[in-house]
């Protein structure tokens, strides 16, 4: 009997489990029926300017985007990446600061077919890993967690995208962290 009983409640659990399951995804297609979510990849060159090109050279990354519209015109956006730099020789050591962007931010798109010219601001942290090489001795490296911030223009295209930015990787040192940045995107797919 105890066992009819526990059968019971399982199936009648697994039952709503699945009822439940079937109106979250009716409901997340209601939603994607009036927005889309866009996935793609973006690549990078960035160009370290002011003192932050004291201690760190041209590098180049890559980072994954995700792009939900909003309205006809404007969408909310995601993107997490890498950004690679090379050594820049520093009296007689060498230096170079690589970042692991976190961004959230927005798109507006000035034409109303999501085409054309778009202008975007994004904030969230970087993971910046610093590294100073002596010729002798043993090198000295840190981690830091900051919250950055910039801004850029753009040109979409169908799929295809290419962007020009200028962003603050630190806006506690706002003036000692700028960085301008161009590159090319691809969305590949999206619900």
């Amino acid at each position: 009997m105890k066992n009819a009983i526990a059968s019971i409640a399982c199936l009648l659990l697994c039952v709503s489990g699945a009822a439940h399951a079937e109106r979250a995804r009716a409901h997340s297609q209601g939603f994607f029926r009036s927005h889309s979510l866009m996935f793609g990849l973006d690549t990078e060159i960035g160009v370290p300017l002011g003192n932050y090109a004291d201690v760190s050279s041209v590098g180049g990354g890559g980072a994954l985007t995700a792009e939900l519209t909003l309205f006809d015109t404007m969408s909310a956006t995601m993107r997490a990446g890498f950004e690679l730099h090379s050594n820049r020789a520093v009296g007689a050591a060498s230096s170079h600061v690589h970042a692991l962007p976190i961004l959230l931010g927005t798109k507006y798109y000035l034409g109303s077919a999501r085409e054309g010219l778009f202008g975007t601001f994004e904030a969230g942290t970087f993971v910046l890993m610093s590294s100073l090489t002596p010729t002798r001795g043993a090198a000295t490296s840190s981690t830091d967690l900051k919250f950055g911030l910039g801004a850029g223009i753009g040109f979409q295209q169908d799929r295809w995208n290419v962007r020009v930015n200028i962003h603050t990787q630190d806006v506690g040192n706002f003036g000692d962290a700028f960085m301008m940045s161009a590159g090319v995107g691809y969305e590949f797919g999206g619900i």
